[in-house]
């Protein structure tokens, strides 16, 4: 693996530092840009972590994040301490995983699951610190949750019958939400673990470091066991028994979720194949992120991929990721 090196006058830890520190503040005290700091902190960790020493980048990220945990502390300030540590935690995890040359599969659970960890403490022990049922927290969560959405949506130039449908709605829109939170966690987990891999393998490819078996992402495919985990979810789901609804349609939802990411992996392929320009490319997945009614045939593509091989009529006599 061929390696870049990244200095700085005279103490190449110090820029480690203010890079890490920089996004860290900015997760804590800046609302809207924080939140998107918050988001890429992981792709920042990884890639620190893949081109300096993984112990500099952690030391690096554990000291802004002491002093924004011991400022919350001493001054009673509501921060992110723990959504920043997750983050932070992830993106050492991808480093590490990544660095000892582990699968995708390795590098995308594994954090994914330290994330939906943490989230569930975050509710459990809210719960109990609140002396509530831990699902009650969450219902209470989503509730205002979507309250601020409402206020937002009235500041908005949108047309006051929309407007009015979701106010009458609210009670049937929370409880959709509350049914399918444990896929909703799951999937944005592990869809914030994968796009910042895949980013930060792009930012790093660039710069000439490489992994043998990340060279060919666009070839990924589910294993075979999910389509009976699919098919038999979605059997489950037409039972008329609350529990068996719950469980059957979150596992649904979690099945439909990686024959997506299996979708994308091919039609990346295509693009590759056919050298689709990168506007184009990214301005259909800008289409899927706003239009989610695409999201449907792409699902489709994934699921039927383990009968048609689709990626076998795109391939050319030669290909390269």
């Amino acid at each position: 693996m061929k390696k870049f090196s990244i200095t700085f006058p005279n103490n190449s830890f110090l820029k480690l530092l203010l890079i890490i520190s920089s996004f860290v503040f900015a997760t804590a005290f800046i609302p809207v840009i924080g939140s998107i700091c918050l988001l890429l902190l992981p792709m920042i960790l990884f890639l620190n972590g893949t081109v300096n020493d993984r112990i500099k980048t952690a030391i690096a990220f554990f000291i802004p994040f002491s002093l924004i945990f011991f400022l919350s502390i001493l001054l009673h300030i509501n921060l992110p301490t723990i959504a920043i540590f997750t983050m932070g935690m992830a993106g050492l995890f991808i480093a590490q995983i990544a660095a000892k040359n582990g699968s995708v599969e390795k590098i995308i659970i594994y954090p994914a699951l330290f994330i939906i960890a943490a989230i569930c403490f975050y509710f459990i022990y809210g719960g109990f610190a609140l002396s509530i049922n831990p699902w009650q927290l969450v219902e209470k969560y989503i509730a205002t949750t979507i309250e601020e959405n409402i206020k937002l949506y009235s500041q908005l130039p949108l047309k006051t019958e929309d407007i009015n449908f979701i106010k009458d709605n609210k009670k049937n829109i929370i409880d959709g939400f509350t049914q399918i939170f444990p896929s909703l966690i799951i999937i944005i987990s592990t869809l914030i673990v994968w796009a910042n891999f895949l980013l930060g393998k792009q930012i790093l490819g660039k710069a000439g470091i490489t992994w043998p078996k990340f060279t060919a992402l666009t070839r990924w495919k589910a294993p075979e066991l999910i389509i009976w985990i699919f098919i038999i979810s979605g059997c489950l789901y037409f039972v008329r028994h609350k529990d068996i609804n719950f469980f059957s349609l979150n596992i649904f939802l979690v099945t439909c979720f990686i024959y997506l990411l299996q979708g994308l992996a091919i039609v990346s392929f295509f693009f590759q194949n056919k050298k689709v320009p990168l506007f184009f490319r990214y301005l259909f997945y800008f289409l899927i992120a706003v239009q989610q009614f695409l999201m449907i045939p792409i699902v489709a593509v994934g699921l039927f991929d383990i009968w048609i091989d689709f990626r076998k009529y795109f391939q050319k006599s030669r290909t390269t990721d």
